[in-house]
């Protein structure tokens, strides 16, 4: 699958050295959330001086500043679409939350450039967080995406215990 991206994203992506710096946007929501946790993978701007908050504002919304890594999904056409998160240095509110979850959560992770944080370049949506797993240091996310290949087709059959008047 090809995606389309600006020459700016592109060179900042391919080269070496860049002014200009691709910052991950991660949204996970949940029904049971009041507001989604919204985090940047960088500390673009300083939002608040107590306590001392860095994070990235984009389309008018916060990012609150987590440092992490992330195996963004590939488009290998066999299998569906995953991607692994690490948080690191995350706090025990961010495991208590995680861990509150009766059902999986929604992510979304979003590819913007420093220069540019209201333009999102790639966007990953509709995810769900598959599995948590956290020691002292890091809390790992995987997500993916329901396969679409294990569903039945059609989705619907006809048979007695399903419409009894047809037989």
């Amino acid at each position: 699958m090809s995606r389309t991206v600006s020459l700016t994203f592109r060179e900042a992506m391919n080269s070496q050295e860049s002014a200009d710096v691709i910052i991950a946007l991660l949204t996970i929501s949940h029904p049971s959330y009041a507001e989604p946790l919204r985090l940047s993978s960088d500390p673009t701007t300083r939002l608040s001086e107590t306590p001392i908050q860095y994070g990235t504002v984009s389309r008018g919304e916060t990012y609150l500043f987590c440092p992490f890594s992330a195996s963004l999904p590939d488009d290998v056409g066999e299998r569906a679409p995953t991607a692994r998160l690490m948080l690191e240095n995350v706090s025990r509110d961010l495991v208590t939350l995680i861990r509150s979850m009766p059902s999986p959560a929604s992510a979304t992770i979003e590819l913007v450039l420093a220069s540019s944080p209201d333009a999102v370049e790639i966007e990953y949506p509709s995810f769900q967080v598959r599995n948590a797993s956290y020691n002292a240091n890091v809390l790992t996310l995987e997500l993916s995406i329901d396969a679409l290949t294990d569903e039945p087709f059609p989705a619907g059959t006809f048979n007695p215990s399903s419409f009894p008047g047809l037989f």
